[in-house]
């Protein structure tokens, strides 16, 4: 067994623990803030890098943001050349869709049958009101319309809005028609 024998007073051993204690703090906090002070200047440096190698791709950026506005211009340029072409194609005689029905109609409708008025829109949707003389002609103009063969397969539908007769014997009717030309 060993015997220490201390010989220094109480309160300089309670003064040299206090001290000890103090200088471990102080050890563990000049370590916290070395940390603090490395961890800083590697957030920093990781800062820096990234905006050296973020600049090239900012520019690539910039320019492509460039060339999506010019090519915007071009294809407003485009679109007004595109309409002008159609406007072009129609003086030219390139039958539009609404002249290709109307042909049909003129094709379908037997001549004493008197139209009073047509119209046809852009899908091709036709609606006109006529007068038909007698029931002979006003079966010929059905069956023309609703036959396969008479309209070459070129009318998905059709629909009598109104059908009546006058005191004069004519026969008004209303149609509406669906064509499948494209």
């Amino acid at each position: 067994m060993k015997i220490s024998i201390n010989l220094l007073p109480p309160e300089d051993i309670a003064l040299a623990i206090q001290r000890a204690k103090f200088y471990k703090i102080q050890l563990i906090g000049i370590i916290i803030i070395l940390t603090m002070i490395f961890l800083t200047s590697l957030t920093v440096a990781l800062r820096i890098l990234q905006g050296r190698s973020m600049a090239p791709v900012q520019t690539k950026v910039v320019a492509a943001e460039q060339r999506v506005s010019d090519l915007k211009s071009t294809q407003g340029y485009l679109m007004l050349l595109k309409d002008r072409l159609k406007v072009i194609d129609q003086y030219l005689g390139v039958s539009s869709k609404q002249s290709l029905v109307y042909q049909l109609m003129d094709k379908l409708i037997p001549p004493s049958v008197i139209i009073n008025a047509i119209s046809i829109n852009q899908a091709g949707v036709v609606t006109f009101v006529a007068i038909v003389p007698d029931s002979i002609s006003l079966d010929n103009l059905l069956s023309n319309l609703t036959d396969q063969e008479s309209n070459d397969g070129q009318i998905r539908e059709v629909s009598v809005e109104s059908l009546n007769r006058g005191r004069d014997g004519f026969y008004r009717i209303s149609f509406k028609i669906k064509s499948e030309i494209l």
